[in-house]
C-alpha cells in the first residue's frame, strides 16, 4: 500500500512539474504579435522608417499588408537595413527590443550623417524562434529548443527570407538611384541571413547587384555558424560577386572595399561556445565552438574597446572580418544597446587602411 502511494506521489509530482514547464507559455504570458507594433516611439507621423514583416514557422508571411507596406516604402529608398533577432524571442520581447534599439540605430545613423531621415526604411523581422508560443524557454529545455530553432530557423531562410522577403523588397525598387543594403541578424537570425542573402543573390540578380547597389554590408551579431565561413555560401557569395566587378567597366556604382561581411563575437556569449556545440552533436557533426563565440579562424580580427571603438583595421580581400568584442558583449543577448548600434554604423562607414590592397583581380576562382 505504501509503495502505491509513493508511486502515485512522484506521479503526482512529475505531472506537477509537466505543467510547470509547457502551461506558462499560453497562460500567464499575454498573447503579441507584430501587429502589436505599429510604430516605434522615436517615429513621427511625417517620417516613418520601420516597417515589421512576421514569419510562421514554415516561413510563410503572416500578414501580407506588413510585406505590401514594407515594399512601397522601399522603392525609392537609398538605404534598406534588415534586422533579423535570434533565438528564444517571443514576439513579445522583440517588441520591446526592437521599440528600443532600432531606434538607437536609426538615430545613430543620420546622427552620423549616413543615414538622411527621409531616405532610410528598416524593415524589422519577426520569427518564432520559441518552442512555447508567447513565452521564452525554460534552461531546461534549453539545449533541445537551440537544436530545434536551429532547423526551423533553416526552413525559414529559404521559405521567408530568401523566397519571399527579399524578393518582395529588392526587385521592384527603382534602379535609377543609389542604393546601398545593410542585413543585420542576431544569433540564428545571422545564421539565416548570410545564408538567404547569398543564395538570392545567388539565383536572382548577381550580374545586375553592382549597377544598382553601391555597397552591400552584413553584420552578424554572436552568429549561430560553424566554423569555416570562408568555405561556405558567403565566402561563395564574395568570389561570385568580385568577379563580377572584375568584369564590368569602371562606370559601375558598387566597388569591392563596398562589399564587407563582419562577424562581431564575443568569447563570452555561453550559448554559442556551450549550446551550439550540443546542438552540433545532435546533429551527428563534429561539436564546434560557433563563430558567434571563438570567431572564424580564417579571417583577420578587429579589436573593439569599451567605448565601442575599433582600435585598428587589417585589410582582407576576402572581404569577412572578425569584430572581438568581449569589452562590450557579456553574454548572447547582450547586442541590444546603443554601443552595438553605434559599433554597427562604424564598421559600415569605416575607410580602409589601403585600398590598393583591396583590389579584386578579374581570374578570382572559388
Amino acid at each position: 500500500m505504501n509503495s502505491i502511494l509513493k508511486m502515485e506521489n512522484r506521479g503526482f509530482w512529475v505531472l506537477a512539474i509537466l505543467i510547470l514547464l509547457l502551461l506558462p507559455g499560453s497562460i500567464f504570458n499575454p498573447i503579441y504579435s507584430s501587429e502589436d507594433l505599429a510604430r516605434l516611439p522615436c517615429e513621427s507621423t511625417a517620417s516613418r522608417f520601420f516597417y515589421p514583416v512576421e514569419f510562421d514557422a514554415d516561413g510563410n508571411i503572416l500578414y501580407e499588408d506588413q510585406l505590401h507596406a514594407a515594399k512601397v516604402a522601399a522603392i525609392t529608398r537609398r538605404d534598406i537595413i534588415i534586422f533579423v533577432h535570434g533565438w528564444d524571442k517571443t514576439a513579445g520581447s522583440v517588441d520591446g527590443d526592437y521599440q528600443d534599439f532600432l531606434c538607437r540605430l536609426y538615430w545613430r545613423g543620420v546622427d552620423n550623417q549616413y543615414l538622411a531621415e527621409d531616405q532610410a526604411i528598416v524593415i524589422g523581422v519577426f520569427w518564432p524562434s520559441t518552442i512555447l508560443r508567447n513565452h521564452e524557454d525554460f534552461p531546461l529545455i534549453k539545449p533541445f529548443s537551440y537544436y530545434i530553432i536551429r532547423a526551423r530557423a533553416d526552413t525559414i531562410a529559404v521559405e521567408g527570407v530568401q523566397k519571399r522577403l527579399l524578393p518582395a523588397i529588392l526587385d521592384t525598387a527603382e534602379r535609377d538611384h543609389e542604393m546601398r543594403l545593410h542585413i543585420i541578424g542576431h544569433s540564428f537570425g545571422a545564421r539565416r541571413l548570410i545564408k538567404a542573402v547569398s543564395d538570392y543573390f545567388s539565383k536572382s540578380i548577381i550580374e545586375k547587384l553592382p549597377h544598382y547597389f553601391s555597397s552591400v554590408n552584413v553584420v552578424l551579431l554572436l552568429p549561430a555558424i560553424e566554423p569555416g565561413i570562408e568555405n561556405s555560401q558567403a565566402s561563395q557569395f564574395i568570389l561570385e560577386i568580385n568577379q563580377v566587378l572584375g568584369e564590368m567597366d569602371r562606370v559601375r556604382r558598387m566597388k569591392p572595399e563596398h562589399l564587407r561581411i563582419f562577424n562581431v563575437y564575443s568569447e563570452r556569449d555561453w550559448a554559442n561556445r556551450f549550446l551550439f556545440p550540443i546542438s552540433e552533436a545532435l546533429n551527428f557533426k563534429m561539436p564546434y565552438c560557433s563563430i558567434g563565440a571563438c570567431g572564424e579562424p580564417s579571417a583577420p580580427v578587429l579589436t573593439v574597446d569599451e567605448a565601442g571603438t575599433i582600435n585598428e583595421w587589417t585589410p582582407n580581400i576576402g572581404r569577412i572580418w572578425n569584430v572581438r568584442a568581449d569589452s562590450i558583449i557579456s553574454s548572447h543577448s547582450d547586442i541590444y544597446k546603443g554601443r552595438i548600434a553605434g559599433l554597427i554604423w562604424k564598421l559600415i562607414t569605416a575607410k580602409e587602411l589601403a585600398p590598393s590592397d583591396l583590389e579584386i583581380t578579374r581570374s578570382l576562382t572559388p
